[in-house]
């Protein structure tokens, strides 16, 4: 039986066996059964902290180490670039991750069909929309998550606001 580790004592061991092999490596189709239910849990974590149906949680969460891990090894922060992103970017990035990653549990468990990501548009939130409008289901999952109070609009003061009306006003344009 496996134990079940912290993300933080995890991450030497993700940084060889993922990391350590570049962007691609990240990719959710690219993750063995293994780390992707361990990037799974996380990503469940995360938005159930930062979504819940019929209220916005104003948190300052960014995220599981492994999924920022991800977010930056994709971005190549560190790397090529020198530009590191502002806090509401990193959480919009670690949004479309942890929905990246579920995406691809629910394309193994069944028979949804999708285009696989590419390292260039794993953090593309249209790409998350394109999937809800092909796949309603999902895509009420998206309408669902954070939704305020009928009649009262998103603000969109924070990042969790702003990707919030990202997502409702694609979704509103079937």
């Amino acid at each position: 039986m496996i134990q079940q580790e912290g993300s933080l004592t995890m991450l030497p061991r993700f940084a060889n066996e993922v990391l350590s092999h570049g962007s691609n490596a990240v990719l959710p189709h690219n993750l063995d059964a293994f780390w992707l239910k361990t990037l799974q849990k996380s990503a469940d974590d995360f938005l159930d902290n930062n979504f819940a149906a019929d209220q916005c949680l104003d948190t300052v969460d960014t995220g599981d180490p492994l999924l920022v891990a991800c977010v930056h090894q994709l971005l190549g922060t560190g790397l090529e670039t020198t530009t590191e992103p502002s806090a509401d970017e990193l959480a919009e990035h670690i949004t479309v991750y942890a929905l990246s990653i579920t995406m691809e549990s629910i394309r193994r468990e069944s028979d949804i069909q999708m285009t696989l990501p590419t390292e260039k548009d794993l953090l593309s939130l249209e790409r998350i929309i394109r999937f809800g409008r092909t796949n309603p289901q999902f895509g009420q999952l998206l309408k669902q998550a954070c939704i305020l109070p009928q009649g009262e609009p998103a603000t969109g003061t924070n990042w969790l606001g702003n990707i919030k009306n990202k997502i409702l006003s694609r979704l509103a344009s079937d």
